[in-house]
């Protein structure tokens, strides 16, 4: 069972990945604070040093955070079948249209910041034949406050999935976390929904391979 218990610049990030992260910043600052002393350098440098690594740090587990784990493009995608719908018509897994799927929760900013985003994506795609849908493992009654307060910003259909029926089928490591299903039935790209989803559907309308970021 995939806990997500934290979130960073990026994405939300599971809970063995937060720990990681405190490991090596722990890590990096006790080697930073050594190699400063045997060097003799003012405290202020020292702590500068520390304060550069962490940002970096946090970056780098910000960008694992988000956007899927282990690729399946070019895999027939995993069944959308056995979703709660609380917002919107279900997709239809019709061959010839193109699918984006989206993870997220309620609880965790970065979603929150992508949302508008996906939705303005929606409100430009669906009408040329793409079909969207965000998937979170939350119920409908924590999830349908909270599309209210979001209101026009979030349009497109959301689904409840606490079961994780469907979304146990998605190598999703962090959240958001975005996947674009082809005309033929297989994902074609998958990552962080703020980084490339819009040039990946454009080439999934034109049956092209779209390029990973």
């Amino acid at each position: 069972k995939l806990e997500l218990t934290k979130f960073s610049v990026e994405g939300c990030l599971p809970s063995k990945m937060v720990q990681m992260q405190s490991m090596v910043s722990m890590g990096a600052m006790f080697l930073i604070s050594r190699i400063c002393a045997h060097y003799n350098q003012p405290f202020w440098v020292t702590f500068g040093c520390q304060i550069a690594v962490i940002v970096v740090l946090t970056q780098l587990m910000g960008r694992m955070g988000g956007g899927g784990g282990k690729s399946i493009v070019g895999e027939d995608a995993p069944s959308l079948e056995g979703l709660t719908y609380v917002q919107g018509s279900p997709v239809k897994e019709n061959k010839g249209r193109v699918i984006v799927v989206e993870f997220w929760a309620t609880w965790c900013p970065p979603c929150k910041t992508s949302i508008p985003h996906i939705d303005s994506a929606f409100k430009t795609y669906h009408p040329q034949g793409v079909d969207f849908v965000g998937i979170t493992k939350e119920t409908s009654a924590v999830v349908l406050p909270f599309i209210s307060t979001m209101k026009e910003k979030f349009t497109y259909p959301v689904a409840s999935d606490p079961k994780g029926t469907v979304s146990n089928g998605y190598p999703v490591s962090g959240i958001p976390a975005a996947f674009v299903i082809g005309k033929e039935g297989k994902v074609v790209w998958q990552g962080h929904p703020m980084s490339g989803l819009e040039a990946a559907i454009e080439a999934a309308l034109k049956g092209e391979i779209p390029k990973l970021e």
